[in-house]
């Protein structure tokens, strides 16, 4: 299986950026369309046998503007610093005496942690050993920049934005309105929510990554995404995305590392990881969706069984070296066929947790 990068052009609004399971009930339910019932299914046995078609990351921001792009990936898991080491860098900072120096460190720790994404060329140096530690101090003496919730080199940061009020993305919270299927209207009491709506500025795209032994199969599904939408609110005209694929993805060969980092939701199989490691970070949590009917469920109970997935950014020490890792229960049956919830790990290999 060969890696590609996947770049996502927003072309609507989107409600947000969508996760590795969003994007595998996307491209089947492309792949049902495209190439029938009968191919479909046999994509999913072979989940079974192991043996998987595809296997996806998640999606993660990725900055353009001209020549420069600044691709994004989660951010590790890691324990965070010590008391420690927040202290000895405190000591170590010029100028300041020792409590204002706390004062300022403290605060612009608690701001470092927002921090979800981190650009490739830092991604890469965590990969290779870089531990929390230098990575903060680096942030501290502002090598590092930190815009929303992106973490990227101060060269990077200067070379993307030529003008300091540009904003990456603008988010929106809308009002919607409940409509009873039955009567067609909002009810008497006016039955409404909010949902968060994403608007992307010109430099600011998505990116996801796909292994697979065959892309040439997955290009018309692509095609077919474009027009048909992924995540939610497909049917008022959000989620649209003009699609490309830029080519395969190398990660460096980290001296055979067992450690991974996953730039996916998985659901893991306790024969594949160690789970008694000291080397394991990560946060699980539950997770309930509903099947995507396409009005072909109609009537029908369309929630699936809740499942435990581990976070994308989650460092584990796997077993054996793998290309993926994790599985794809069947978590609901409707009218005779089994729906899957994807579950597959897509791993990047690297000394994390480094001392560096």
């Amino acid at each position: 299986m060969k890696t590609y990068t996947v770049k996502l052009l927003p072309v609507s609004a989107f409600q947000s950026f969508p996760s590795s399971d969003t994007l595998f009930g996307a491209i089947c339910w492309g792949i049902k369309r495209l190439y029938g019932n009968n191919k479909l299914q046999e994509i999913l046995k072979q989940l079974d046998a192991d043996t998987p078609v595809f296997v996806l990351s998640s999606v993660f921001p990725l900055l353009e503007n001209g020549n420069v792009s600044i691709h994004f990936y989660p951010k590790s898991i890691t324990p965070g610093l010590k008391t420690a080491d927040i202290e000895d860098i405190a000591r170590n900072i010029e100028g300041n005496d020792y409590k204002c120096a706390m004062v300022d460190v403290i605060t612009k720790y608690k701001k470092y942690k927002k921090a979800e994404y981190i650009a490739e060329s830092l991604f890469l140096d965590i990969i290779n050993g870089l531990g929390e530690r230098s990575l903060f101090e680096r942030y501290l003496k502002e090598g590092i920049n930190l815009i929303g919730s992106m973490l990227m080199k101060s060269e990077e940061y200067n070379s993307m934005w030529k003008d300091s009020n540009q904003s990456a993305f603008m988010m929106s919270t809308v009002q919607k309105n409940s409509i009873d299927r039955l009567t067609m209207t909002t009810g008497e009491e006016g039955q409404t929510f909010y949902q968060s709506e994403i608007y992307a500025s010109n430099i600011f795209h998505l990116h996801f990554l796909v292994k697979t032994g065959d892309i040439e199969f997955l290009k018309p599904v692509f095609k077919y995404l474009e027009d048909k939408g992924i995540g939610g609110n497909r049917s008022t005209g959000k989620g649209r995305f003009k699609i490309e694929i830029n080519g395969e993805k190398i990660f460096p060969d980290v001296h055979k590392m067992r450690t991974f980092i996953a730039l996916s939701r998985f659901i893991p199989s306790n024969k594949e990881i160690n789970w008694d490691s000291n080397n394991n970070y990560y946060e699980i949590f539950p997770y309930r969706s509903k099947v995507e009917s396409e009005g072909e469920f109609k009537g029908e109970d369309v929630w699936k069984d809740k499942v435990m997935y581990v976070k994308e950014g989650s460092v584990l020490d796997a077993k054996t070296l793998k290309p993926f890792y994790g599985q794809c229960p069947v978590v609901k049956e409707i009218e005779g066929q089994k729906i899957r919830q994807n579950g597959l790990a897509f791993p990047v290999f690297g000394n994390f947790g480094g001392t560096q």
